[in-house]
């Protein structure tokens, strides 16, 4: 509670900047309101799997499950100015015929866990900007909000599931310069929990980062330095001595990318883990390799690309090391595997993907996996409490995984139509552990945004 009520004074004092400071600038131009809706149905089917089981035997739900799920989110934008923006919105997120409870989602937390499919009358985008005063290069928003940088894989909302991810109450700053930009905030992420409004309960991490963006050499080259903070105080750890504790890591890292460069395009990521996991210390890493090649005068515009995920593992759970990367605050909707089998977490992903534009409203995307754990006495992370062998007598090949989503907008007016299909072929680790069933899934989902100017 003591964040909203340094979020609620930062409102009050931006309120009192604006009209102290811009009180001619806002009477000498006109205000404006706008509307925005955002609906969004996705129907699924999940056959020998769901999102904490594998197999034809779940530890939780059943073998297969079909569900549709709603997300309706709406607000209001009002510019006092072209230097003071105060947004409201609310989402609104269901699920029907889920045949994974609710309970399903605190079980393995001795607290709160993110339900990602349900959470009805929220605040969505609700804060205060102010934007470039005094033609200043720096914007100041402060309130709930989405942060996200780079692609999303370190630091991105996590909009796939339903509820999103991560959505956080935050301060946070944006310094533009020539080449680039720096972004400091700190905000702790709301905890989707259905049974009760955020405003009413604890956060779940909190983090302080700072990140920035600069164009080395005329926009073919950028890097992206980092840092950031993730700390719990809520006893909720368990060290490899049975001991709880708190969390209290950090992270840093970089991010180097190129434009296209005659049909070529490199995305390269890295990342440290460092701090402590109640009684163990954390040392532990991820990074990312991506490189494609676009045909830009070929029919359907093809874009072939392979990458690598990799996120450490934990090599001997009994040497007080805590050695798993956590993922940071990333999304992973898009980045694993479609039918999100897979975390940042104690992975190799071995991916090659082939994109295809048939035109400017239309899109499809053809990816194949394969998937190894990092270390073999560590947890797939689909559910770390149950499929996970500390002998490591397992094997490390968890699987194969081919997926197709293709994407278009109708004549219709802003609305997108997504349908998608999966397939998951288990191999060494997951018929051990889990099971030799192999599994599909499959989606169809409609989108439509509409916005307007009310005056």
């Amino acid at each position: 509670m003591i964040l909203y009520r340094i979020l609620f004074i930062c409102l009050i004092i931006f309120l009192s900047i604006s009209e102290f400071c811009f009180g001619d600038l806002i009477t000498n131009k006109k205000h404006r309101l706008d509307l925005g809706l955002n609906v969004r149905f996705r129907y699924e089917y999940q056959n020998n799997f769901n999102i904490k089981s594998y197999g034809k035997d779940p530890a939780v739900g059943e073998q297969d499950d079909g569900f549709l799920i709603g997300r309706i989110r709406t607000g209001i934008d009002y510019y006092f100015s072209s230097n003071l923006h105060v947004s409201l919105w609310i989402q609104d997120s269901r699920v029907w015929d889920l045949d994974v409870s609710d309970k399903t989602f605190y079980k393995y937390n001795f607290n709160r866990e993110h339900n990602p499919y349900k959470d009805p009358l929220e605040l969505w985008n609700s804060y205060v900007e102010l934007i470039e005063p005094f033609s200043l290069p720096v914007t100041i928003k402060a309130g709930r909000q989405r942060i996200h940088f780079g692609d999303n894989r370190v630091f991105g909302p996590g909009e796939w599931g339903n509820t999103g991810s991560w959505i956080w109450d935050a301060i946070k700053s944006d310094f533009k310069f020539n080449s680039g930009y720096l972004s400091a905030f700190y905000g702790r992420s709301e905890i989707h929990d259905p049974d009760d409004f955020s405003l009413n309960h604890r956060h779940g991490y909190e983090c302080t980062g700072l990140y920035s963006h600069f164009d080395v050499f005329k926009k073919l080259f950028f890097i992206e330095p980092f840092t950031m903070t993730k700390k719990d105080n809520h006893n909720r750890y368990k060290s490899e001595k049975g001991i709880y504790g708190d969390l209290d890591t950090y992270y840093y890292g970089v991010r180097a990318y190129t434009g296209y460069i005659k049909g070529f395009k490199i995305n390269l990521l890295y990342v440290t883990q460092q701090g402590d996991y109640s009684k163990d210390d954390v040392d532990a890493y991820g990074y990312h390799a991506w490189i494609g090649y676009k045909l830009n005068s070929f029919i359907l515009t093809p874009q072939l690309s392979i990458e690598y995920s990799y996120a450490s593992g934990d090599s001997n759970p009994k040497d007080g090391k805590h050695e798993t990367f956590d993922g940071a605050y990333g999304s992973k909707d898009k980045a694993y595997g479609r039918m999100n089998l897979f975390k940042w977490q104690n992975i190799k992903d071995q991916e090659v993907n082939l994109e295809l534009y048939p035109s400017a409203k239309s899109y499809i995307k053809l990816e194949f996996h394969r998937f190894y754990l990092a270390q073999k006495k560590d947890a797939w992370y689909h559910n770390a409490k149950i499929y996970r062998d500390k002998r490591g007598n397992s094997g490390d090949f968890v699987g194969k995984e081919f997926d197709v989503v293709a994407k278009f907008k109708p004549l219709l007016k802003k609305i997108e139509i997504q349908i998608g299909y999966g397939h998951f072929w288990p191999d060494e680790f997951a018929k051990n552990v889990a099971s030799n069933s192999q599994a599909d899934w499959i989606f169809f989902m409609i989108t439509k945004k509409f916005s307007t100017k009310i005056y």
